[in-house]
This record gives structure tokens, sequence and C-alpha cells, in this order.
């Protein structure tokens, strides 16, 4: 019997974001997991991290909301954010914008 439902953002090798969908079994001690088959995420009319190399996505609450919003970041330091979208049932995000810093400045995070 499954009695919890763990979801992990796991970033793709190249070119978008993956959700995999983990069920964890209470009744086992040693938490085996099985993973349901990948699905990848909207973000407004695209896909999530299309086209950029090794996106990497957060769940976090950028606005204040109240709803996670998602973060991704990638090999190269650029960052954007794809709001949660309100009153829909469904989970659903908006399109990637660049995340800026308090200052207005594009935030980006230099690798080399």
């Amino acid at each position: 019997m499954i009695s919890a439902r763990l979801r992990a953002l796991i970033p793709a090798t190249i070119g978008c974001a993956i959700l995999f969908s983990a069920y964890v079994s209470a009744q086992a001690p040693e938490m085996q997991v099985q993973f349901a088959a990948p699905k990848r995420i909207q973000a407004g009319d695209t896909f999530l991290g299309e086209g950029r190399l090794y996106p990497s996505p957060v769940l976090h609450d950028v606005d204040g909301d109240k709803r996670l919003d998602i973060v991704v970041g990638d090999l190269i330091g650029k960052v954007t954010v794809a709001h949660r979208a309100s009153g829909m049932q469904a989970v659903t995000f908006g399109p990637e914008k660049k995340l800026n810093d308090r200052s207005g400045k594009q935030l980006r995070f230099h690798n080399w």
C-alpha cells in the first residue's frame, strides 16, 4: 500500500526539465522507491528549460504568493523563473522569465 507520494524535479542532460513521481511505501522499512514515467514540464507554451544546457530546477515561492514557482539554473549560469499560475486546479506554470536581483539586474552565477 502506498502511503506517501514524493515529487522531485530532476534535470535532463540537455534541453528540458523532467518531473519524476516517486511512490514510497510506509510498510517497507528500507524505503523502496518506484518511479513513474517522467513527464516534461510546460512553462507557458514551451517546455521548461528547453534548449538550455543541464537545466536544474528547484521549487521556491519567489514572489511570496504562497504558491511554489520553478526556478531554473543552467550550466552557463543563467537563472530563470516560471511562476505558478493562480486560480487553476491543475498545477500550471507561466513562461520562463529572467530572474533579477533587488536592483533589477539579471541574476547570473558564473560557473568558471
